[in-house]
């Protein structure tokens, strides 16, 4: 596309150079051969000018189209990552409440062992298991610093 752009100019300044050149010879006097060499000059230097303007201007496009891809990129990244945060926050409120519930049933247990063993201790209370008839014997290990 830049390249038909600049073939387009060129061929549009070649034009205007050959319709700006006068049919009729020039006078040997060389006045006229020298506004024929500064007109042909202009015109050369007009479309120079004009196909470094087209260049600047297709420059400034192309970075306005890089800044906005990645604008649009970074949203995008934004909208990604505030996603994944979002599933990660879920799935720890929904780890919390498992721990809520394991916590309310350990609380349940104790709360029940408590009251089983508050009615153990009540006077009258049998036991379900005989009581030990002898106290029981600890093993002493000796490794020669003495007795401990």
């Amino acid at each position: 596309m830049n390249m038909k752009r600049t073939l387009a100019s060129i061929a549009l300044a070649g034009t205007v150079a050959l319709t700006a050149i006068p049919s009729a010879p020039a006078l040997a006097d060389g006045a006229a051969s020298t506004r024929n060499i500064i007109g042909g000059a202009a015109v050369i230097g007009g479309t120079l000018l004009i196909i470094n303007h087209n260049k600047q201007v297709h420059a400034k496009e192309d970075q306005m189209a890089s800044a906005q891809a990645q604008s649009e990129e970074s949203a995008n990244n934004a909208q990604a990552a505030y996603e994944s945060e979002r599933r990660a926050y879920l799935a720890q409120v929904a780890i919390n409440g498992e721990y809520k519930h394991e916590v309310s049933l350990q609380h349940r247990l104790i709360v029940q062992m408590r009251g089983q063993l508050a009615s153990a201790q009540k006077p009258g209370y049998v036991s379900a298991a005989p009581a030990p008839a002898q106290p029981a014997r600890v093993a002493t290990v000796s490794y020669g610093w003495g007795t401990l």
